[in-house]
């Protein structure tokens, strides 16, 4: 995916990724969306799960690979920007998701 392309996405229209985990284990997530946040950009995800208590929205930073065709998404450790992230992604989104504590 390159993140030159921001279109917003149709609601019909459902992009799954694979990650696989330092244990070699495959999660798919939803694509939700990309957000600019202080000039970088930021994937949110969420889990492709049965389990609804699992429904915990993921967001992994963009970080473009000059070498290569594809992205590499990379965890963020600072909570704090996490959770500005996630508060921009709500506002944006407020009359499309159904946000919960």
């Amino acid at each position: 995916m390159s993140k030159k392309n921001n279109a917003p996405i149709e609601e019909e229209e459902i992009q799954i990724f694979e990650f696989q985990d330092e244990d070699g284990n495959v999660e798919k997530f939803e694509f939700l969306d990309i957000m600019e946040f202080e000039g970088k950009d930021y994937a949110v995800l969420l889990p492709v799960t049965e389990n609804e208590e699992e429904l915990m929205v993921h967001i992994l930073e963009i970080v473009e690979e000059l070498d290569s065709e594809y992205d590499t998404y990379v965890g963020i450790d600072d909570q704090e920007l996490v959770d500005k992230i996630y508060a921009a992604f709500m506002e944006k989104h407020k009359d499309e998701f159904n946000f919960v504590d």
